[in-house]
């Protein structure tokens, strides 16, 4: 007798353990999920005015960069296609330059939600290795 209620409290207590670690795994993905939809919506945010600003600051470079090939011009007195060529030129390589700076830091991004990844092996871990 006393060795069957011994069976049914480790039952139950495998059966509440089972539970547990369902539940934990279950809240460690919400919150996985809560953390990845607020990554999005604040790079949502941030990316309206940026492409904005890209817009209006790339008309501005447009007529910027025609005033400066008319400045050559009456400068240097070369033709006007040399001096379109040139202003060409120097854009190029700035523009190569910030494209390869943006690329590096592109690199260095993690989109996965450490926190909850972390989290999640600690639990793991603590499951798997008990004191």
């Amino acid at each position: 007798m006393q060795n069957r209620l011994a069976n049914a409290s480790t039952g139950r207590l495998l059966s509440g353990l089972v539970t547990d670690v369902e539940d934990l795994i279950q809240q460690q993905f919400e919150l996985f999920k809560c953390e990845v939809k607020k990554e999005m919506r604040e790079a949502r945010q941030a990316l309206l005015p940026t492409l904005a600003g890209a817009g209006i600051l790339a008309m501005a470079i447009f007529f910027l960069a025609f005033a400066v090939v008319y400045l050559v011009n009456i400068a240097s007195g070369w033709p006007l296609w040399a001096c379109f060529a040139t202003v060409a030129a120097g854009l190029g390589i700035a523009g190569g330059s910030a494209f390869a700076v943006g690329l590096q830091r592109l690199r260095q991004l993690t989109p996965v939600a450490e926190e909850s990844i972390e989290e999640l092996e600690e639990n793991v871990r603590c499951l798997t290795k008990p004191n």
